[in-house]
């Protein structure tokens, strides 16, 4: 019968081609590919949130305290606090609107701050000039569905003066050494003596 064996046969090709057509589809459904959403995809206002956490953080004294950085996080894709050496004591800051247009799935957020101080951690703290400002980059980027701060210019603390003043009190509180205790001293009353008032030039 080699009519009937030739039907069967392009029976079974037919049914082979049909299976290996179908299986990608299957594959699919049983494995979704991850949703990947680019910056295109992220209003601006919403970066500009995501920067305006980190700094408000910052500026409560969440970069000093290692207690702190399950808040810190989920807004940023480095794995821990980064180590310093000097802390940026500041009065207040302001974060830009970034711009709509992206470069290469990156987007650049640029914060002003006005510096009342530098605390070195070996040196002790030094006052800024009034009207002292600095400004930073931040660069923003996203992974799947998840946008985060990739890096910055100044990843230093930029804590504000209460902050700063408590992070002081409770490193004299500790503080065993004499020179330790004296640069704690010293910045504390440095510190107080500059205005309190984010609004001061």
């Amino acid at each position: 019968m080699p009519h009937r064996s030739s039907v069967f046969l392009i029976r079974r090709v037919l049914l082979a081609v049909t299976f290996i057509t179908a299986t990608p589809g299957l594959l699919l459904a049983q494995f979704p590919m991850p949703n990947s959403k680019s910056l295109e995809d992220v209003e601006p206002a919403q970066i500009h949130e995501l920067v305006s956490k980190y700094c408000r953080l910052d500026y409560e004294g969440a970069t000093l305290d290692s207690q702190a950085w399950p808040k810190i996080q989920p807004l940023v894709w480095w794995k821990s606090n980064p180590d310093y050496s000097k802390i940026d004591v500041v009065a207040r800051y302001k974060v830009d609107m970034p711009e709509s247009s992206n470069t290469q799935g990156k987007v650049t957020v640029t914060v002003h701050y006005r510096l009342l101080g530098t605390y070195d951690l070996t040196n002790g703290y030094v006052t800024e000039p009034p009207g002292s400002d600095q400004t930073v980059d931040f660069l923003v980027t996203s992974e799947n569905t998840d946008t985060r701060i990739a890096d910055a210019e100044n990843t230093l603390p930029h804590p504000s003066r209460a902050a700063m003043l408590k992070w002081l009190n409770e490193k004299l509180s500790t503080a065993q050494d004499d020179a330790a205790k004296r640069r704690y001293q010293d910045a504390l009353k440095q510190l107080e003596a500059q205005s309190a008032s984010p609004f001061a030039k």
